[in-house]
């Protein structure tokens, strides 16, 4: 699996995607004819999201197009490198999908995305944006046909009907199966919509959807399960501890434990007050490509607040240093419950300070109201 950062100058506004599109939509090629069905190899890419975590999974599959037998397969996790904006979804799965093409162990030949290419408001879907970058002929084959209008083709398999734009034909909704709702196939890149539609057809002998989406998706969403699932050797010594904190209760209750103790750290001390190591532990908890440095940070602030007036505050900073790198998955691993002691030290700083200002940002940041002093005195584990 390939870790992937998001490339630098990527797009971050809509302005800037459009723009990109603009440029890039005038290297389509319409009028190649494209590599014909059952011949070469055929390959799916799907990406699966938590945005939750900030995290894309992306699969690349590659299948012999005679036989549907998979030849290789590659996966990328990486950061989603754009906001859900209709019509720009491109820009949140390119890097992921690149890089698991790129770490194929051969040529892809014909890829198929799970998506639009012509069949785009501006023309430009993941098909076309992916064939142009790559070079590779690509076709998009859809679940819905997007705004676009379309009679229903007949019954019988290998029907279709013209897929609209005004009087454009932009695709052709497609009957894979016999009376069951159609595809919506287009042409991406270097294929004609025939082609197309003669590919789709030679993938789905058995299924709605072509063999290349099925198991693209079904690669990236294991992909996104593993990148983001609890680290099985921590959450077994979790298991084993029979004592349970209210501060243990609050940290495994969190979805993303790196962003929620960054969040408790920021409201327990201004930003004007930080200071290079608690800065730079917010900034590595901010960036999950950066969550590998938890131990190196760890040191930095360790060393940092020895004879602190806080001594609290770093020993949150130290926390969230010491989460990351447990949730990064690289050995050796801290102790198992270093994010249990987050909400009792929060606590802490909370009932310590006359500033009712501090106590309401700290129970904001631990989305939990602060418990009676009692709790708060009592060990973390």
């Amino acid at each position: 699996m390939t870790t992937v950062r998001i490339p630098a100058g990527w797009p971050a506004t809509e302005e800037e995607a459009r723009a990109v599109q603009d440029e890039l939509r005038a290297r389509v090629v319409l009028d190649e004819p494209g590599p014909p069905p059952g011949a070469g190899h055929v390959t799916g890419v799907d990406v699966a999201y938590d945005d939750e975590r900030d995290v894309v999974a992306a699969a690349a599959v590659v299948l012999d197009a005679a036989t549907l037998e998979v030849v290789a397969e590659a996966t990328a996790v990486g950061r989603i490198s754009f906001p859900y904006v209709p019509g720009l979804l491109a820009f949140r799965e390119i890097p992921t999908v690149l890089a698991a093409l790129d770490a194929l162990s051969c040529d892809p030949g014909l890829v198929v995305c799970d998506g639009y290419g012509l069949a785009h408001p501006r023309r430009f879907g993941l098909a076309s944006h992916l064939g142009v970058l790559t070079g590779l002929p690509t076709i998009g084959v859809a679940k819905n046909p997007f705004t676009f209008s379309y009679d229903e083709p007949e019954a019988a398999r290998g029907s279709s009907s013209p897929l609209l734009a005004g009087t454009d034909e932009v695709g052709r909704a497609l009957r894979t199966r016999d009376s069951v709702k159609p595809v919506f196939v287009s042409t991406g890149h270097r294929v004609t919509l025939t082609t197309a539609c003669a590919h789709t057809l030679a993938l789905t002998p058995a299924y709605r959807l072509p063999e290349t989406t099925r198991k693209a998706d079904a690669l990236c969403r294991h992909t996104l399960h593993e990148a983001t699932a609890p680290n099985e050797e921590l959450a077994a010594r979790a298991r084993a501890d029979k004592h349970r904190s209210w501060g243990r209760t609050l940290f495994e209750s969190q979805r993303n434990p790196v962003a929620w103790a960054a969040r408790v750290l920021a409201a327990a001390v201004p930003e004007a007050d930080r200071g290079p190591e608690l800065a730079a532990v917010l900034a590595m908890a901010a960036d999950r490509d950066e969550w590998t440095r938890g131990r190196e940070l760890f040191d930095r602030v360790r060393a940092a607040g020895v004879g602190a007036e806080d001594q609290s505050v770093f020993r949150i900073a130290e926390l969230v240093a010491k989460v990351a790198h447990n949730t990064a998955g690289s050995p050796p691993y801290f102790d198992h419950h270093a994010g249990w002691d987050i909400g009792p030290l929060a606590c802490r700083i909370a009932t310590a300070s006359p500033d009712p200002a501090l106590r309401a940002r700290l129970e904001a940041a631990l989305g939990d109201r602060l418990p009676s002093e009692d709790v708060v005195r009592a060990p973390g584990r």
